[in-house]
């Protein structure tokens, strides 16, 4: 495997809570997690740069898992988890454009998880950066709960994804239950829901256009997704230099 491909998956791989395989794509789309529709969204969303955080109030839904498998959507720049501060100022000097992630907004001294000033220069870093992370967060006005988070700089993310799960042990479900994309206003009123989960019927409704990503691109994005399936490309492994590839053939 190249040598580059090597290092983007070993370090998502870092985001690994649940040991084995780290969940593809591919994955979440046979899990119902999402859909054809959303992941092409994503995909287009992701592939060009743009930031993104996922939430979800209670432990175990899924976020981090989630993240993981879009970050593998990512252009081909290198991904810096913020394991310190230092790692946030320095990227705030970096003029080389790069990937940098929280595994969780919110106190703890585990592994890449930042709070309160930190959260605000992480934020500052969307300006010149792509950034990406999870938090406990249900909707927007628990994202603007979180230290470090305020009515400005919550707009420098493009798309929110927020997950639900439902179900007894052993009947599971984990559903991406909303996205919101920024379209431009200011604060909280920036993000337009996109997509909705109806828990009733298990499915998807999209809600709204989307003014980030252009719809030849987003039908484009689709094929790509259906491509994955199509061929079968399951692992992180065998979807990433597809990516790549399709990324590297818009530019």
């Amino acid at each position: 495997m190249e040598q580059r491909i090597r290092r983007h998956l070993e370090e998502i791989n870092k985001c690994n809570q649940r040991g084995g395989r780290m969940l593809s794509v591919r994955d979440l789309l046979d899990a119902g997690t999402l859909n054809v529709e959303i992941a092409a969204y994503l995909y287009a969303a992701i592939s060009t740069g743009h930031s993104f955080f996922v939430g979800a109030r209670p432990g175990g839904v899924g976020k981090t898992t989630v993240m993981a498998a879009l970050l593998n959507f990512i252009p081909d720049i290198d991904i810096v988890a913020t394991v310190n501060s230092h790692v946030i100022e320095n990227g705030l000097r970096d003029p080389n454009f790069k990937c940098f992630i929280a595994h969780e907004i919110g106190r703890g001294r585990w592994y890449a998880y930042i709070w309160g000033n930190d959260v605000v220069n992480f934020l500052k870093l969307a300006k010149k950066h792509m950034i990406a992370g999870n938090l406990h967060a249900d909707n927007i006005p628990e994202v603007l709960e979180a230290e470090g988070i305020d009515e400005v700089n919550i707009t420098n993310l493009h798309v929110l994804i927020f997950m639900k799960r439902t179900g007894q042990r052993g009947f599971t479900k984990r559903r991406i239950s909303s996205i919101y994309e920024n379209q431009g206003l200011n604060g909280r009123n920036a993000f337009k829901q996109l997509f909705m989960w109806n828990e009733k019927d298990d499915s998807f409704t999209r809600l709204a256009a989307s003014k980030l990503i252009p719809a030849p691109e987003l039908q484009r994005s689709r094929s790509i997704i259906e491509k994955i399936v199509e061929h079968d490309l399951r692992t992180m492994e065998e979807i990433r230099p597809t990516i790549l590839k399709m990324i590297n053939q818009a530019s």
